[in-house]
């Protein structure tokens, strides 16, 4: 009986040995996250309250979403819709008034924050419903966009490019016509009237179009096995005719006999 006694005695202080360690180390597991969140919590609540402003911001924006809609039955479906998101952003920002001191302050109260590790999950579920009623709403309004654009009409293709002539004696080519020459006489009205140059002669236009022209470049004879000494270059027409007549040395000799006869008969002959 001693020996039973003790050996069950030695069990039970090994399971309440082992029971306390267990205890001792979920407690501090507990006191490490809540800890810890009452560490985060300031920065948490502050992020919450600002995901309950941009939710009235965009509910703003929803509203004239489901204006712009003309289907009836699809603003009964996004009205239906963005009340919900509205009631839950105004659940959401009751709970956080009630965990705060003042109303629109991020200071919390003491056992909030001291409870806030189970506080938060709550707060995140209605986070995330929230933002699922937001993306359902898009996605429903996404769709009725889409079908609006299916329902209506193609555009009419372009018209085909006809023969000018059935265009201009149709009655949309006379028109079109019509409203051409009529811009074209108005701006012909407004602009400005230039005074027109007086006619030139032909001679001030040739000497013009000498004078514009460039001048002509010498070619050189070195390679094609001229002389050097080459005259001056050979003018055109009549007037190049005569220059070379006047410097060709037959005419010089020919000028030469002629006067020489002609002094020969102004002589008087003698006796």
């Amino acid at each position: 009986m001693t020996d039973t006694g003790s050996g069950f005695l030695q069990w039970t202080i090994i399971l309440v040995f082992t029971a306390l360690v267990l205890a001792t180390v979920v407690l501090a597991q507990t006191v490490a996250s809540y800890s810890s969140a009452y560490v985060a919590a300031p920065k948490e609540v502050a992020a919450y309250i600002d995901t309950v402003d941009f939710s009235i911001q965009e509910n703003e924006s929803y509203d004239r979403d489901v204006a712009k809609v003309q289907r009836l039955e699809d603003k009964i479906r996004l009205g239906r819709l963005l009340r919900e998101i509205q009631r839950c952003g105004d659940d959401l920002r009751e709970e956080l008034d009630g965990l705060v001191m003042d109303q629109g302050t991020t200071t919390l109260r003491t056992s909030s924050r001291l409870l806030w590790a189970y506080l938060r999950p709550s707060l995140d579920d209605r986070v995330r419903r929230l933002d699922l009623l937001r993306m359902r709403f898009l996605v429903v309004y996404m769709g009725i966009i889409t079908s609006i654009a299916d329902r209506q009409p193609p555009p009419p293709p372009p018209l085909p490019r006809g023969d000018p002539e059935k265009t201009a004696f149709s009655p949309t080519g006379h028109a079109h016509n019509h409203h051409q020459a009529a811009a074209a006489a108005a701006h012909h009205r407004t602009l400005p009237v230039t005074p027109s140059k007086p006619p030139l002669s032909r001679s001030a236009t040739i000497a013009e179009d000498h004078a514009k022209r460039p001048p002509l470049r010498r070619l050189t004879t070195h390679a094609i096995g001229h002389n050097e000494n080459t005259g001056r270059p050979h003018r055109k027409g009549w007037a190049g005719v005569v220059e070379e007549l006047q410097t060709s040395p037959k005419m010089h000799k020919r000028h030469a006999s002629i006067e020489q006869a002609m002094a020969l008969d102004k002589t008087p002959p003698s006796a």
